[in-house]
């Protein structure tokens, strides 16, 4: 994790960084589960921004009885979608919304959930925000990153996008 191994290093899509599960404060009932991928990324990172990997499987498994195996697994895909060719530009103008025309390189998500011998797919074309750039380009990260929050019925809510972590290293 965090960039160290050498050989996940030369993949950075696919490096997890950190798993969390811990009981919700907000719904005492539930579980929040958060996995960080692409390790040590800033907002000035530009002008290509990061981005899950089309070609990368993303996957959380839960192991709900203690015997070392998933007992449910969630598994995420990407896909890009680049609005104008002709530009590198990920976006031409500031985003105001995930619609917007200036947002150049937008990514979207399915989420298939496994329990068992049993796979269903409960979420497709799910918008993830774009990438937090900084005030002129994403002047309202907050909205934006709220937009693409998902709820996918049974009490599953999604989100997949860059967040702020207080992961702090002294290198």
């Amino acid at each position: 994790s965090h960039r160290e191994a050498p050989e996940i290093a030369k993949d950075p899509v696919a490096d997890s960084t950190d798993v969390y599960a811990f009981v919700s404060p907000d719904k005492p009932g539930t579980v929040t589960l958060i996995a960080n991928y692409i390790p040590l990324q800033g907002p000035a990172g530009g002008p290509n921004f990061y981005e899950f990997g089309d070609d990368v499987l993303y996957e959380i498994h839960v192991d709900n009885n203690g015997d070392g195996r998933a007992d449910v697994s969630f598994q995420f895909r990407f896909r890009t979608t680049v609005r104008n060719p002709e530009t590198f530009l990920y976006n031409t103008g500031p985003i105001q919304s995930l619609t917007s025309p200036n947002w150049n390189r937008r990514q979207s998500y399915d989420v298939t959930m496994s329990a068992g011998f049993t796979s269903r797919t409960i979420g497709t074309g799910l918008a993830c925000p774009p990438c937090n750039i900084g005030p002129l380009s994403t002047p309202d990260y907050g909205v934006l990153a709220a937009q693409a929050v998902h709820q996918l019925g049974g009490g599953i809510t999604v989100f997949a996008g860059q967040r702020a972590e207080g992961f702090y290293v002294d290198l």
